[in-house]
């Protein structure tokens, strides 16, 4: 019985998914919101990359690096790295948004922000590294709503958790084979 209790503590204590159910991707998208939201405050300086100052596309790039994802390092090369291209009322925390630059009459893109929050009819919160630094900024602000120009997911969903495999050599007790 005491096995069984240990096997119990065990399990939960290293499994993947939160309690309510939350699946792997959704987990990765809070923890991408959640490891940008570090950096709020964090001055503007183009070109840059690191903990002590970002652009926008610098700053996109460095936090999906900490989860893994290798981006491009413009904001127009973001673009070319989402899995799906997104509706406004499908985007999810994590989605990139791009903008056009400082001039709105050219097509090019030129800046780009993480989306923190957002609802089905469009609306959404995006964090992205402005002059003003890091900051959360309302995606229908008239700057940024007449600049949207598109939004593209990085984080796939559906993501299957990973089976927990004994390393090579690891034997298995017994009691954990018998509970299979």
């Amino acid at each position: 019985m005491n096995k069984v209790i240990l096997l119990f503590l065990i399990i939960s204590t290293i499994s993947v998914l939160p309690a309510h159910s939350q699946s792997v991707d959704e987990a990765l998208r809070d923890s991408v919101i959640r490891h940008a939201q570090i950096y709020i405050g964090t001055p503007y300086r183009r070109g840059q990359s690191s903990p002590k100052a970002f652009d926008c596309s610098g700053f996109t790039s460095y936090i999906y690096r900490h989860f893994g994802y290798d981006l491009y390092r413009t904001a127009d090369g973001q673009k070319k790295n989402a899995v799906k291209i997104v509706a406004k009322t499908e985007l999810k925390p994590g989605d990139l948004v791009f903008f056009k630059g400082r001039n709105a009459k050219q097509d090019r893109i030129g800046h780009v922000g993480m989306v923190v929050e957002a609802d089905s009819i469009g609306n959404f919160k995006f964090i992205h590294a402005s002059i003003k630094g890091v900051t959360i900024t309302d995606g229908n602000k008239d700057y940024y709503r007449t600049r949207f120009v598109a939004a593209g997911r990085i984080v796939p969903e559906r993501i299957e958790p990973l089976e927990l495999l004994p390393a090579e050599g690891v034997k298995v007790p017994d009691y954990i084979l018998d509970l299979q």
